[in-house]
């Protein structure tokens, strides 16, 4: 178990500070990585449809089919442009099924199959995933003639030319790739020595196949470079864990304590107590720092502890009428004879006006002189005071003047007539009356307070008017 600033939490919380700097080290130390393409190659063949474009001849050539295949290498260039070299070997047929040697000597291998290696360099413009158009040089050397007649050798078809081509590759990224190609060729294929000759006999083709690529990949980005890509990383340009899907280790309540240490992840703490809130061990609402009295209850006013009994009669000082003086709870905290300064016969723990002689109703202060409470008077059946007994509040509004310490309760009270709860309601709405009547003359309604009482505390018998009248009445008390 842990102890608050204990050693042991303090090696614990470094050790996890090692920790989590160790992750974030590792992770830091790889180097963010874009989208990229890897050199890829693989395997390629195509059917050849072709034959010699003649020009300034008499006879042209039928298209034919013939086959190729081979091997290519793809450099990347960057995201949409790659360069391509490809090796090929290559059957082209060439016919004129229309002529024959002997009919037209001009005609060059007009039933043959001429066997070439070709080197094709494309230059491919990807259009996303879907295509890409490429185009560039071709270059091709003449390995062999296979001519069933032989009529024609490897010497008559020209050894080195050179052809360019433009074309498209569908999925051009994708494991198996479609493409078609045009190819013309600006080389004079005639190797003969014959003289007069004015015919050029051009290759022109289409090349139409399938490409297997072999190895090769696409390297997903890793922007901040913590292992993760960035379509499994959601804080794309932070070093995170893969933990927290390449996020930094939370600290979901702020207190700059990672929640893989926080002993509290949900409330703000300190990391002297383990990312815990100061506790407050007493529970009286003042944290054990603050608190002079950590394992007992106590009050802010106190600094936690609670207050002091300073003549040790266990009542608390602030409850105590005498707190330097011993005495019993029953006279809140003054001794068992309590002195009675005023000599009025209400002891001076219960006097509100100690050294003035009074009467026990007004908690041993005076009465109001010449006051009678049956005299404020009220509009029959409402709140609203008469003349006669705003007069007779006059001599409450001088009473009060005259002892400004002393705050007063401002009771109503009517007869039994009526019901009660009529009563009851009608009685505080003049209580109230009469403290609004106060307050217009210059007393602080702070030192006032109402009640209600109905009917209920009748000095006089309800049964005769004099006595119903009696009852009706604002009374004083001091409080």
């Amino acid at each position: 178990m842990f102890r608050s600033g204990s050693t042991s939490f303090a090696a614990v919380s470094a050790a996890g500070a090692c920790i989590v700097m160790l992750f974030a080290t590792e992770a830091s130390a790889q180097t963010p990585v874009k989208e990229h393409y890897t050199v890829s190659g693989g395997l390629l063949g195509a059917a050849n449809y072709s034959h010699f474009k003649v020009n300034d001849g008499p006879e042209s050539y039928d298209w034919k089919w013939g086959w190729m295949a081979g091997i290519w290498l793809g450099l990347p260039l960057g995201k949409v442009v790659s360069l391509e070299p490809q090796f090929q070997y290559s059957a082209w047929n060439y016919s004129q099924e229309d002529a024959s040697e002997a009919q037209d000597p001009s005609l060059l291998a007009h039933d043959a199959f001429v066997h070439y290696f070709s080197l094709p360099v494309l230059f491919k413009i990807h259009l996303g995933r879907g295509a890409a158009i490429v185009l560039g040089p071709q270059f091709d050397w003449t390995l062999s003639v296979d001519d069933e007649n032989e009529e024609w050798e490897k010497d008559d078809i020209t050894g080195t030319s050179v052809a360019a081509f433009g074309g498209i590759e569908f999925v051009p990224r994708s494991r198996v790739q479609i493409w078609a190609r045009y190819i013309y060729g600006f080389t004079n294929m005639d190797g003969r020595d014959a003289p007069g000759g004015t015919s050029e006999f051009l290759n022109e083709g289409f090349q139409m196949g399938l490409k297997l690529q072999l190895w090769g990949k696409r390297v997903l980005a890793d922007s901040d470079g913590d292992g993760l890509t960035d379509q499994d990383d959601a804080c794309v340009t932070v070093v995170g864990l893969e933990r927290y899907k390449g996020c930094p280790i939370p600290d979901t309540d702020k207190d700059s304590i990672n929640d893989e240490v926080d002993k509290c992840p949900q409330q703000a703490g300190t990391e002297k107590y383990q990312g815990c809130p100061i506790p407050d061990t007493d529970k009286d609402g003042i944290n054990d720092e603050a608190d002079r009295c950590p394992n007992e209850a106590g009050t802010a006013q106190f600094n936690g502890c609670l207050p002091p009994d300073t003549d040790a009669d266990g009542i608390r000082d602030p409850d105590d009428r005498c707190p330097a003086e011993a005495g019993v709870a029953a006279n809140n905290g003054c001794p068992a004879v309590p002195p009675d300064q005023d000599k009025d016969t209400v002891l001076d723990a219960n006097d509100r006006c100690p050294t003035v002689p009074g009467v026990p109703e007004m908690m041993g202060c005076p009465r109001i002189e010449g006051f009678d409470a049956s005299k404020v008077t009220f509009a029959s059946g409402s709140a609203r005071l008469t003349a006669a007994g705003k007069r007779e509040l006059d001599k409450g509004v001088a009473y009060l003047n005259q002892n400004t310490g002393i705050n007063v309760l401002i009771e109503g009270h009517t007869d039994s007539t009526g019901k009660a709860a009529a009563n009851e309601k009608l009685s505080l709405r003049r209580a109230e009356a009469a403290k609004a009547y106060l307050v217009s003359k210059g007393i602080v309604a702070s030192r006032l307070s109402t009640a209600g009482q109905g009917s209920a505390q009748p000095i006089d018998d309800n049964k005769t008017a004099a006595g119903r009248a009696r009852n009706r009445r604002v009374e004083f008390k001091v409080q």
